[in-house]
């Protein structure tokens, strides 16, 4: 009974392609052929006429007439891919068992370039069904020519699956993809052929990117039924395809300690793109969120993630770094990115340091936070300009917990690079630095000729009250500026000092 069901299931979804074929386009795509640029356009009027030549030499015996046939379907422009039956040719092709692994690669490239975009839930449905029953056969072939066109082929249907503008139905045919291909995705991003591992995980990153679009368009709480109106339809529920990847994401543990290191770069950057969807659903659950679909990947990747951030490749660890910061608490990464603040690579490190800096928040007590802190400091005056004002961003969000590293942040507001200067300035308020030692480097900021800084110096000085007064001068230069802004901060920190100091009279 089973092997009945599946057989007629073939069937109704072999029919539907060829219904496709005859429907008007309006029913079976959404038309976005309009955009077509004009050598694709060009090459459809060439191709169209020959489409009928193409699906007979599918359907017969001449291998070599296939093989041309599908040489040239493997290159079609997806206006003329999507929009003949052609697909239902290549879905019954496949079927068949074929000896040469070349053709069956050209058959399997064009069978997913044919995959068409239909309005038609369960018609969606039908065809992703059909698509993933016929690429599964494949999927782990013997030819790594076969697993590439695989990968390949997945990737066309994702993009023609993804549209320039998000409608309900075309979500629906998205969500409908994706259910069957995730899985296929996994095998690929295990695959001892690096070339198709790096195409199975950059598909993976489109779809991560995708779902992480789709939220625009959802304000229900993920997984409720239905979702956001559109007109007199609904998207589709997105939670099964956040399962579906989520249950692949173990798996990139094979690429990360592939014996390449592209292979293992390209993993990385996967798993940044799953941290930054992670974020999304976590973001979108609120404050307190505790369901973390992708909890099951970190205890297998963490070790991995500890050998990659090491690696003697810099494309490496930045990758990992930047992946690590992206998971922010999902991975205890901390004292990996400590030592990566010490790194050759001035990227690495700016990584490494932005990182510490988003986890500040978890690191509210001074024991916690000291290690952090320290490695920071170390940097504050970095040789590399990005490097020493992300440090000073990232200390000034340990707010007093900080307040160790206030001599290094003194000094940096008091030299070098305006930018930097101006954070040092900032951090000096986060951490709360004493008047003492912070008022004459103020001042000095409110001689710089340039009205950044001098700002920012202005503000700082308000906290101090009458502490401040020897800065008085400067601040009254300071409200005969053009720049408005400056002369507001600087009679702020006037009535700052003057109102504090009257008060004291009373």
């Amino acid at each position: 009974m089973g092997a009945i069901t599946v057989a007629c299931r073939r069937i109704v979804a072999l029919g539907t392609f060829a219904l496709l074929a005859v429907a008007s386009p309006s029913y079976a795509q959404l038309g976005e052929f309009s955009g077509e640029s004009p050598s694709d356009a060009e090459a459809r009027k060439r191709l169209e006429p020959l489409v009928p030549t193409f699906r007979a030499a599918l359907l017969g015996d001449n291998v070599e007439s296939q093989r041309a046939t599908l040489a040239v379907i493997a290159d079609f422009p997806p206006s003329l891919a999507a929009r003949t039956n052609l697909n239902a040719s290549l879905a019954i092709f496949l079927q068949k068992d074929h000896k040469d692994p070349e053709i069956m690669a050209l058959a399997i490239r064009s069978f997913g370039r044919s995959i068409p975009a239909v309005i038609d839930g369960e018609v969606s449905k039908a065809i992703a069904a059909e698509m993933g029953t016929i690429l599964s056969k494949f999927v782990r072939s013997e030819h790594a020519i076969v697993r590439h066109a695989v990968a390949e082929a997945i990737g066309s249907a994702i993009t023609n699956a993804t549209p320039s503008v998000w409608l309900a139905p075309r979500a629906e045919h998205f969500v409908a993809i994706c259910l069957q291909v995730a899985p296929l995705l996994g095998t690929g991003m295990e695959d001892k052929s690096g070339a198709t591992a790096q195409l199975a995980l950059k598909v993976m990153q489109s779809i991560s990117r995708n779902v992480n679009d789709l939220f625009t368009y959802y304000t229900d709480p993920i997984g409720a039924e239905p979702g956001q109106k559109d007109g007199d339809t609904r998207f589709p529920p997105i939670a099964p395809v956040i399962h579906a990847i989520a249950k692949e994401a173990p798996k990139l543990a094979a690429p990360l300690t592939a014996s390449d290191s592209e292979t293992q770069t390209v993993a990385a950057r996967t798993l940044e793109a799953l941290a930054i969807l992670r974020a999304k659903i976590l973001e979108r659950q609120g404050p307190g969120a505790t369901i973390d679909n992708f909890s099951a990947a970190w205890p297998v990747l963490s070790p991995v993630l500890a050998q990659r951030v090491k690696d003697k490749n810099a494309s490496v660890r930045l990758a990992t770094t930047e992946a690590m910061e992206s998971l922010g608490n999902a991975i205890e990464a901390r004292s990996f990115m400590r030592e990566a603040t010490a790194d050759s690579n001035a990227y690495v490190r700016w990584a490494a340091v932005r990182a510490l800096g988003k986890s500040a928040s978890a690191t509210r007590d001074l024991k916690s936070a000291a290690p952090d802190i320290d490695a920071l400091t170390l940097v504050v005056d970095d040789k590399d300009l990005d490097v020493r004002t992300a440090a000073l961003v990232a200390l000034a969000k340990f707010g007093t917990n900080a307040k160790s590293a206030s001599t290094k942040i003194l000094v940096a507001a008091n030299r070098g690079d305006i930018e930097p200067r101006v954070m040092a300035v900032k951090a000096l308020g986060a951490i709360e630095s004493d008047a003492l030692a912070t008022v004459p480097v103020l001042i000095s900021g409110l001689k710089n000729s340039d009205d950044r800084l001098r700002k920012v110096a202005a503000s700082g000085l308000v906290r101090f009250g009458p502490d401040a007064r020897e800065a008085l001068p400067e601040l009254r230069k300071a409200l005969q500026s053009q720049d408005a802004e400056l002369r507001l901060a600087a009679a702020e920190a006037i009535l700052a000092i003057e109102k504090t100091a009257r008060l004291k009279d009373l």
